[in-house]
């Protein structure tokens, strides 16, 4: 009888355990990476290329640098962040994507390529992975400001993550006198940005790609260049 009952209150506790342990989520872990010189100075080389030349030959030149930081360390979000970019800025969508997925496996990822990942899903019509890793994408990025409240760069990204999440552009920056009284000393970037439409970002990805497929000549500052256009509408 003894046994029979502490089975059952064992039983209990099993079911009460199970139950805190599915509302109480820790927290991300947004502790930066540590950096590997060694590493990082072949990733340095990739961002100096990439600050003065932005041409087919300089990005590849980039990805073979970013290859050999990941042979080295292949725990640094940014070094897969960085070559999926450049991926599908070439119009090589499925290797950003392969990219990516891999980085979250091996848990190197930030709430910013968390994001990227999202766009790269959207991207291919991925829909519910996209919904998940945007939601991800704001899980980490809203443990980034609480922890540094005035990064406006987390913010921006938190806010066209949920835009991405809940299908609706109207959400991004919404309320914009309470963003300026946010960030006072960061008015003109946020003027810059903030007819950003988050949507928008998916469809130059998928225009890159199509246009890759095709063998269309497209320009790598593209996406750029559309993104201005977007935020003087």
């Amino acid at each position: 009888m003894k046994t029979k009952k502490l089975s059952i209150i064992l039983s209990v506790l099993l079911v009460i355990c199970i139950a805190i342990g599915c509302h109480s989520q820790q927290k991300p872990d947004i502790r930066p990476h540590p950096v590997n010189l060694s590493a990082d100075s072949f990733y340095q080389k990739a961002v100096a290329i990439l600050q003065s030349s932005y041409d087919v030959d300089s990005t590849r030149k980039c990805i073979s640098l970013l290859d050999r930081a990941l042979s080295i360390d292949s725990l640094n979000p940014d070094y897969y962040g960085t070559k999926a970019k450049l991926l599908a800025e070439m119009g090589e969508l499925d290797s950003a994507l392969c990219i990516q997925l891999l980085a979250m496996e091996k848990k190197a990822i930030t709430g910013e390529y968390m994001f990227q990942l999202g766009l790269f899903q959207a991207a291919r019509d991925m829909n519910a992975e996209a919904h998940q890793s945007f939601e991800k994408s704001m899980e980490i990025l809203q443990a980034v400001l609480e922890q540094y409240p005035d990064s406006l760069g987390a913010f921006i990204l938190e806010e066209s993550a949920n835009a991405l999440y809940l299908g609706a552009d109207s959400l991004y920056m919404k309320d914009i006198d309470a963003i300026r009284k946010r960030f006072p000393d960061r008015l003109l970037e946020i003027e810059m940005i903030r007819r950003l439409r988050p949507h928008s970002l998916v469809k130059q990805i998928k225009k890159i790609q199509i246009e890759n497929e095709y063998n269309i000549d497209f320009d790598l500052d593209s996406l750029v260049y559309e993104m201005e256009k977007q935020q003087k509408i």
